[in-house]
């Protein structure tokens, strides 16, 4: 068995229309507000992936500082869309909505060795359904050298020619600890966001994770426009935001 269509599969959800649970959400005449939180994981194992080095080391630190450089320009980005939506923010406000980038410019090395134990344990799955000890032992070695293959060949293919990105959002009532609704949202690759910038600036790896966090805001703002009456009016956000670690 091959898992090549996992990769597929989130992606083909996140293009799937659908009528969104905030539209359930009632709101006043002035529409709802949100207090809005803006984190990223820190997961990247290669710089590259992220920004062009240029000529600095591959550390920990400065892979750290290309993920806050990023989920900066994601908050900024977020809050000028807003602001032109009249989606009103406000850090005082009743309703949570909390976006955590969870990965950025590659695929994440939990993804990979699940992909890869996946495929293991379905050919040793078939080969004790069968009551075959060595048909178990071929499949699942045999499970294990094309997953890794293709798993590790393709999250370096992926890392170097798109520019991934996946979204967590959750919005939730303050005091609540059950979600109001919650979402992840995928990114390959957008043509139509890095179409944006300057043709010069095009082929920069930080332009090209920017336009796809900036297709993630469109689909996320989508879902927030299901709400009856919403949005109406901006107010600006202040609220400190920082990298998490999972």
């Amino acid at each position: 068995m091959t898992l090549r269509g996992c990769l597929l599969v989130p992606l083909a959800l996140a293009g799937l229309a659908c009528r969104s649970p905030l539209a359930d959400l009632h709101s006043g005449q002035e529409g709802p507000a949100l207090c809005l939180t803006v984190g990223i994981e820190d997961h990247s194992r290669k710089l590259a992936h992220l920004r062009v080095p240029a000529g600095e080391a591959d550390t920990p630190a400065a892979r750290r500082s290309a993920l806050e450089s990023h989920r900066e320009a994601f908050e900024a980005d977020l809050r000028a869309e807003a602001a032109s939506r009249g989606l009103r923010l406000n850090p005082s406000a009743d309703l949570h909505l909390d976006l955590t980038i969870t990965s950025l410019g590659e695929v994440r090395a939990k993804y990979i060795a699940w992909g890869i134990l996946s495929g293991v344990g379905w050919g040793v799955g078939v080969g004790l359904l069968a009551h075959d000890p060595r048909l178990a032992v071929g499949l699942g070695v045999y499970e294990l050298l094309e997953e890794s293959a293709f798993w590790i060949g393709g999250s370096l293919l992926m890392g170097k020619w798109s520019s991934p990105a996946v979204v967590e959002a959750r919005l939730s009532r303050a005091g609540s600890a059950k979600p109001l609704w919650e979402e992840t949202y995928y990114a390959l690759w957008a043509r139509q966001e890095l179409a944006a910038f300057p043709p010069e600036e095009q082929n920069r790896r930080e332009r090209q994770l920017q336009a796809s966090l900036r297709k993630v805001l469109g689909k996320l703002f989508r879902d927030l426009e299901a709400i009856p009456e919403f949005p109406a009016g901006a107010q600006e956000l202040e609220r400190p935001t920082g990298i998490r670690s999972r």
